[in-house]
């Protein structure tokens, strides 16, 4: 990469070289009053379509001949300015504007904080080439949405999975998380988690970010490995040459806990020296929530029932810095950085009740877990006046550390009776809740750590030239990313030696009140402290089982490392009204891993640890062609034709063998496994209002091949591939490549500021979206051993309908909102047959929140979520079966926020 970014450097300065004499126009779009940039300005010759569009920072640029011109330039929302300016040959002229708002002029109307906010994520979704939603800070602190995933859930096509009541994985466009690319700064990012690559976004803080993007149709200079959508998450950098102090102080409360939260958040951005060449931006929040939940759950098969008490504390951290310089108008460097840590302590309490067995299992659980992710981005961009050259360093680190993670189970010979026939199952077990009918059953305690490092070095070049008076862009460039992936585990498991007492022997902790209702009573359960203490003062009364031991922790572990190479080349050609966008990507993945095989013999003992290490490696070749055509400046036509993939979980690729031949079960990895490739078609119309607002509608077709899935192969030999197995008639679980999938989808958005009504109604505003999915399938058939036999169904993750539908009033210092987020119930899990399908069911949550301007400095706010109680529920083969429900209640915060 080095030699290769070197070689390109001096091309360039040749190219620039031999080059015509053009000139550079340049300069920085921003807001009369705040002085904040505009990004998705467009500026342009006047009576021509030369011109060019704002970048994140306001900066625009393009090639002129030298010579007077007239520009023009617009923004939503925003008053219209020309200027006249005169190039020289060879010239860079800088020309700073500033525009100023079209309601600053009427008495009833303003442009607050968050009408900038929808007009900058409308002006950069208008302008850009290629179909995407976009996010401003501002609009993501209309919401009362805490962490990343919770701003992205309010996007059209865009719903969540959540834990514990938050937002954590991003689906988008009906496809699970792992068709979903995660970057940072335009860079992807690593997962925390051992066997996955998508990344949990609770762990990102919302207001660590500037903006959110989220594309929906990829172009050639982009990660091929996107399926369903990129997000890239952006970060803040200064702004203005004054001082900009922001922050925010929230204090909240969780109603099922009867606990309180606590949020704080600061930043301070600023440009120095002359011609503000010098940005520092420097930002840091942290949040820390207790909460928890109460939750049955059901195994329908084994006629068995669980009640489930959670506390939990959850903090946030978030640190990120941007430090720009600009050499000259031609030539800038950065250094961007982003530091994320989430921690999870989390206290369990279950009972279990088993009334086949005549048994009832009171289980406590002590765990402390945290996720890291940091990033650092090394840059410079060079604007030529016939060439733009830009590259960047990024290494980027995600760790999930689990230090401990301690469960304790006593068992009790008591008898039960299920009844699941109402909304909550009844229960009659006379006698569970005496502490003194429960045993010592099992002990465990262990550690984990999970690490993913990534080294990307990549450039991009740009050459302007003109088809007549058409403008146009040559861009290629190339992309190497090196990562390291491996996941360590330690796992004890101890039994009674003799002598270990039962549950009513250790000091208790308080008993659970008003678990779901007060439906169900909890007793007292033993402290994990003083049981801990017990362990430690008596180890002889404690058996470590060995065999358990050994078998957790060789399946489990892995190391694995992956390189990938890339390249592209692509062309914009603008034709007046219609902008066309065409090129081609080359990705090739090279997989190596090392892993460890367990065997269990017939005797159900420990046979065999077997070390592996293999590899494997793809290419992939993904032409993307994109049109936008602009029936004028506030509506577009879109389409696009694209290719794209999505590399399985590591976990999946890694084969590993976990063989239970007492039980006859196995578990397997496949190294074999595919990649998911796609042929992706969108179109979409939208029209911008003048008032800040858009009402779109689009039609998008995916056609999925090798989609991946688990499938248990019944009756089969052990090992799948061996020509002398070892056991014949075992249930193998695998994750195997499906033959095609076809998912069909229409997505509706309108939002605006109603100012063109009357009176009080001039300040209201609306926010919906609406996307409905359909999506087919095509497997092998589940118990069937012939690969002619297909069966279809949906693809996991796909819920049918999704909508966001918030109303909001505001005038020059009070807002309200209200905000309902809907998604529809989806396949969460393909079991061995139809009846052992897991589904999470629909869930609509109620959200308001309303602010009041003290100052143009000082905000204070309100905000209530899930105010309808909305829970969490699974059921599996049928609606009628439902083996899980978690309640959260709701929870407030309250806070200023400031702008100095």
């Amino acid at each position: 990469m080095k030699r290769l970014l070197c070689t390109v450097l001096l091309g360039c300065g040749a190219m620039f070289q031999m080059m015509g004499q053009g000139a550079i126009l340049k300069g920085k779009i921003s807001d009369a009053v705040n002085e904040e940039p505009l990004p998705g300005a467009e500026v342009y010759l006047k009576g021509t379509s030369t011109g060019s569009t704002s970048d994140l920072e306001g900066q625009y640029s393009f090639n002129l001949p030298e010579g007077e011109h007239t520009l023009v330039f617009k923004f939503i929302g925003y008053e219209d300015q020309e200027r006249t300016v005169t190039l020289k040959a060879g010239q860079t002229m800088v020309e700073d504007v500033v525009l100023s708002s079209k309601y600053e002029q009427l008495n009833s109307v303003t442009i607050t904080g968050n009408l900038q906010g929808q007009s900058k994520a409308l002006n950069q979704q208008r302008s850009a080439d290629n179909i995407k939603n976009v996010i401003a800070s501002d609009q993501m602190g209309r919401f009362p949405d805490p962490n990343a995933a919770e701003a992205l859930q309010r996007v059209s096509g865009v719903n969540i999975e959540r834990d514990q009541g938050e937002g954590r994985y991003v689906f988008v466009r009906g496809l699970a998380p792992q068709f979903t690319n995660i970057s940072v700064n335009g860079e992807q990012i690593p997962s925390p988690e051992a066997d996955v690559r998508f990344v949990a976004l609770d762990a990102i803080p919302a207001d660590q970010l500037a903006s959110m993007e989220v594309t929906k149709s990829l172009t050639p200079d982009m990660d091929g490995d996107a399926i369903g959508g990129s997000v890239n998450l952006i970060t803040r950098t200064a702004e203005t040459k004054k001082p900009q102090i922001r922050g925010s102080l929230v204090g909240g409360y969780n109603n099922l806990r009867q606990t309180p939260n606590f949020q704080g958040s600061l930043s301070y951005g600023q440009r120095f020296l002359e011609n503000n060449k010098l940005g520092v931006l420097l930002n840091a929040s942290y949040y820390d929530n207790e909460l928890g939940s109460d939750n049955w759950e059901r195994e329908p098969f084994d006629n068995e029932m669980e009640l489930r008490d959670y506390e939990l504390t959850r903090t946030r951290t978030g640190f990120s810095s941007t430090i720009d310089y600009k050499f000259n108008p031609n030539t800038e460097v950065y250094v961007k950085g982003l530091y994320t840590r989430f921690t999870d302590r989390e206290w369990r309490r279950r009972y279990v009740f088993a009334p086949e067995d005549d048994e009832v299992s009171m289980a406590l659980k002590d765990r402390f877990e945290s996720q890291t992710i940091s990033t650092v981005n090394i840059g410079a961009r060079h604007n030529f006046p016939r060439i733009q050259v830009d590259y960047e360093a990024q290494y980027s680190y995600g760790e999930q550390n689990t230090p401990y993670d301690n469960e304790l189970t006593f068992v009790g010979d008591i008898s039960s009776n299920l009844d699941f026939s109402g909304e909550y199952p009844s229960l009659d077990a006379p006698g569970y809740l005496d502490n003194s009918q429960y045993g010592f059953d099992e002990f465990e305690n262990g550690n984990t750590l999970a690490e993913d490092r990534n080294l990307t070095g990549k450039f991009n070049i740009g050459i302007p030239y003109k088809t007549g008076k058409n403008e146009g862009l040559l861009k290629f460039g190339a992309k190497a990313r090196f990562k390291d992936k491996s996941f360590t585990i330690v796992n004890n498991k101890y039994e009674d030696h003799g002598g270990v007492p039962g549950a009513d022997s250790f000091e208790e902790e308080e008993a659970s009140k008003n678990f779901l209702g007060d439906r169900y009573e909890f007793a007292a359960f033993p402290d994990m402290g003083n049981f801990i203490t017990y362990f430690n003062d008596n180890p002889a009364q404690f058996e470590l089982q060995t065999e358990d031991k050994a078998i957790d922790e060789a399946v489990e572990a892995f190391e694995a490392t992956e390189n990938v190479i890339a390249a592209y080349v692509m062309a914009r050609q603008q034709f007046n009204k219609l902008t066309v966008l065409g090129g081609v990507r080359y990705e090739r993945t090279e997989v190596e891993y090392k892993s460890n095989d367990v065997v269990i013999d017939a005797a159900g003992d420990l046979e065999a640890i077997i070390p592996q290490d293999g590899g494997t490696d793809y290419d992939y070749i993904l032409p993307q062609l994109h049109f936008k055509y602009a029936l004028d400046y506030y509506t577009n036509i879109r389409a696009a034709a694209t290719f794209s993939y999505a590399r399985p979980n590591f976990s999946q690729i890694v084969p590993a063998q976990e063989a239970n031949l007492e039980d006859n079960e196995a578990t397997v990895g496949n190294a074999q496994l595919k990649p998911v490739d796609a042929f992706n078609l969108d179109l979409l119309g939208e029209h911008y209002f003048k008032s800040v607002g858009v009402l779109s509608g689009g039609l998008f077709y995916k056609n999925l091949n090798n989609f991946i899935y688990n499938r248990t192969i019944f009756n089969a030999s052990y090992p799948l591939t061996a020509v002398n197995p070892i056991a014949t008639g075992v249930d193998i679980t695998q994750a195997q490549n499906g033959q095609q999938a076809n998912i069909y989808g229409v997505e509706l958005a309108y939002q605006q500021q109603l100012a063109f009504l009357p009176g009080f109604w001039k300040n209201f505003n609306v926010y919906l979206n609406y996307t409905y999915t359909h999506s087919n399938a095509k497997i092998q058939a589940r118990g069937s051993s012939n690969a002619d036999d297909t069966e279809d169904l949906a693809l996991p993750g796909q819920a049918a309908n999704l909508g966001n539908a918030a109303l909001a009033y505001e005038n020059k210092k009070f807002s309200a909102r209200v905000a309902v987020n809907f998604n529809g119930s989806y396949l969460s899990e393909i079991g061995s047959s139809e009846a052992e399908d897991i589904y999470i069911a629909n869930r609509a949550q109620l959200d308001v929140s309303a602010s009041y301007t003290i100052t143009p400095k000082f905000r204070v706010f309100v905000e209530a979520m899930n105010l309808t109680n909305q829970p969490f529920e699974a059921y599996q083969g049928s609606e009628d079966v439902v083996i899980q429900r978690e309640y959260y209640s709701w929870w407030t915060r309250v806070g200023v926020k400031f702008d100095l």
